[in-house]
């Protein structure tokens, strides 16, 4: 939940972000696109240490590493301090679904932990769900500085929490399967992981249908409502939140499907990512505009089915892994979505830049042309998932 709710407080504040340092679209989408480029090239290390030190250790880590980088952006008052504020917050970030990951698979029988990945995903996105209207209400009424350094301090508190509560597995369980070889170096555990077909075609599963939710929800879901479809700003705030909504009420729902039909994952994947495809094309082309709450509430409903889709990535990669690599082979996958994020949030805010004239703010025309880059990554990561499944005959779809 602390992470979830760390990683979107961008997304309502960039806005405020944008006029407190004075940058344009570019240089905003660039706090998010380092946070997230961090987060996605610490996957694999997070992966092999979890593995190694375990989820208490990592998670404590993580807790520190967010905590001094709110307070980084709470004070922040130039571009860097807070651009190096957010890289400190992807990095914890990056610690901590691949360490729960690692206890479920500890503490669980490997038919539960698709559910149970599910349900924390739900339980996170609860904290997603605070950083949309709650904290928008907070930033208009308290405030950059008090908001930021009261998220910060809240995210220390809970490092003794986790201390004490958190144990890597249960004392019976610490049997030699479930630790890590001595002789396995980090390289010949990565190498490992990465051959296994699984690990693969979860990394481009969750390229391919996680990132538009993320781009959504993390930075250009509420200035494109706000700014392009000129909503008010309480009513962007739950449009932008029905995403995470949809991921809490649906997501026992996939847990359960994939652990019980594991050949239904490939199918849904690839019919929501066209969905996706079908649903923005529909808002950006509508002849109208801006385009009526009735699309844009059905758009947002969509997009929130990529989340819990996403996880299918990670069921996957985990299945084919020995117990000691799940972290190593979790990492790898986890990359997926949040690259394709990366590129996506760039290649929007570099085309409102261009694509803008003379006007302060882009206009409805700017973002839907920017807007529509994304489909070109979408394509990118259909056709490699498909290239991964013609060479791949032993994963579960």
């Amino acid at each position: 939940m602390v992470a979830i709710f760390n990683r979107g407080t961008l997304g309502v504040a960039g806005p405020m972000a944008a006029d407190r340092l004075g940058v344009d679209a570019t240089a905003l989408s660039s706090f998010a696109a380092v946070q997230l480029g961090v987060f996605a090239a610490t996957q694999i290390p997070v992966g092999l240490l979890v593995d190694r030190y375990g989820p208490r250790v990592m998670l404590t880590t993580s807790l520190t590493v967010m905590a001094v980088a709110q307070t980084m952006v709470a004070g922040g008052e130039t571009v860097s301090l807070v651009l190096l504020g957010r890289a400190l917050l992807g990095c914890g970030d990056a610690m901590v679904m691949i360490s729960v990951l690692r206890l479920i698979s500890a503490w669980f029988p490997t038919t539960r932990t698709p559910v149970l990945a599910q349900l924390t995903i739900v339980a996170g996105t609860a904290g997603g769900l605070a950083a949309i209207p709650p904290l928008a209400a907070a930033l208009r009424a308290f405030g950059w500085e008090p908001v930021f350094y009261t998220i910060a301090l809240l995210t220390t508190c809970l490092i003794a929490v986790v201390w004490v509560g958190v144990r890597d597995a249960p004392p019976d369980a610490l049997s030699p399967e479930t630790r890590r070889p001595s002789e396995e170096t980090f390289r010949s555990a990565l190498v490992a992981a990465w051959r296994q077909p699984t690990t693969q075609v979860g990394l481009w599963l969750m390229f391919t249908v996680h990132f538009p939710v993320q781009v959504f929800v993390l930075l250009w879901g509420y200035p494109y409502l706000t700014q392009g479809q000129e909503l008010p700003e309480a009513t962007a705030s739950y449009v932008t939140a029905v995403p995470l909504v949809v991921t809490m009420a649906l997501g026992p729902v996939f847990g359960v499907i994939s652990g019980r039909r594991p050949r239904w994952r490939l199918p849904l994947v690839l019919s929501i990512a066209a969905t996706t495809t079908l649903a923005w094309s529909l808002v950006l082309l509508w002849p109208t505009q801006p385009a009526p709450l009735t699309l844009l509430f059905p758009l947002a409903i969509v997009l929130g089915l990529g989340n819990p889709a996403a996880v299918f990535g990670l069921d996957i990669a985990r299945a084919g892994s020995a117990p000691h690599r799940v972290g190593a082979a979790s990492g790898i996958a986890n990359i997926g979505g949040y690259t394709a994020a990366l590129l996506a949030i760039m290649l929007i805010g570099f085309t409102l830049d261009q694509s803008r004239e003379t006007t302060a703010e882009p206009d409805l025309a700017d973002f839907r042309i920017a807007l529509a880059t994304q489909f070109l990554v979408q394509i990118l990561g259909a056709a490699m998932l498909f290239r991964c499944l013609r060479r791949s005959r032993d994963v579960p779809h």
